[in-house]
């Protein structure tokens, strides 16, 4: 962890927050769409402000803000059906990147997926290249079999074990284990 992630603090949005995860919200969806630059309208963040307390309010929902210097600097949103973790946003402010924020809001959610039972986790990674690096980080840093990949409409979906997986009973790697991304163990 960067010396800069030991002041983030993250913690699960309270309705305190729900005012600046909206806030955060809009910010990533304009930058998502090239507009970084323009400023959120009212409208934009009452919208928003709606979407972020519905899914404050969802028991199978996991939401999730960093705070840096006491202001709010990303969030994480994901979903819990079953056995199975959803990681559905993450965004960390342009001023707040490449400082260990991202990852501390992985850390935490990957800890409230694993407490509320679910032993996998699907993601997706965007056609944006600039994110792959960081999940790269993620993954190497939290050791997490991949179960299985495909893509669609250029977004690529990965299903990655959130349970520890020894080794397979005549001593192999498991599936996942030591290989890039999206390649097993079978011919």
């Amino acid at each position: 962890m960067s010396e800069d992630a030991e002041d983030v603090v993250v913690r699960a949005v309270g309705e305190e927050d729900l005012h600046a995860v909206a806030r955060l919200w809009v910010e990533m969806r304009l930058e998502e769409a090239g507009l970084p630059d323009r400023k959120p309208r009212a409208s934009d963040l009452s919208s928003v402000y709606r979407l972020a307390a519905r899914r404050f309010r969802d028991p199978g929902r996991i939401l999730l803000i960093a705070y840096r210097g006491g202001q709010a600097v990303g969030f994480y949103s994901g979903r819990i059906r079953g056995p199975v973790g959803g990681g559905l946003d993450l965004y960390v402010t342009a001023g707040a990147r490449r400082r260990g924020v991202g990852g501390r809001l992985v850390e935490a959610a990957l800890t409230r997926y694993r407490e509320r039972g679910a032993d996998r986790i699907v993601g997706a990674l965007r056609a944006n290249q600039a994110c792959h690096p960081f999940w790269a980080r993620i993954w190497t840093a939290h050791p997490a079999p991949l179960l299985s990949a495909r893509e669609a409409a250029g977004v690529e979906w990965r299903t990655r074990s959130l349970v520890p997986i020894d080794a397979d009973r005549d001593g192999g790697p498991q599936m996942g284990q030591g290989q890039p991304a999206g390649q097993s163990n079978s011919k």
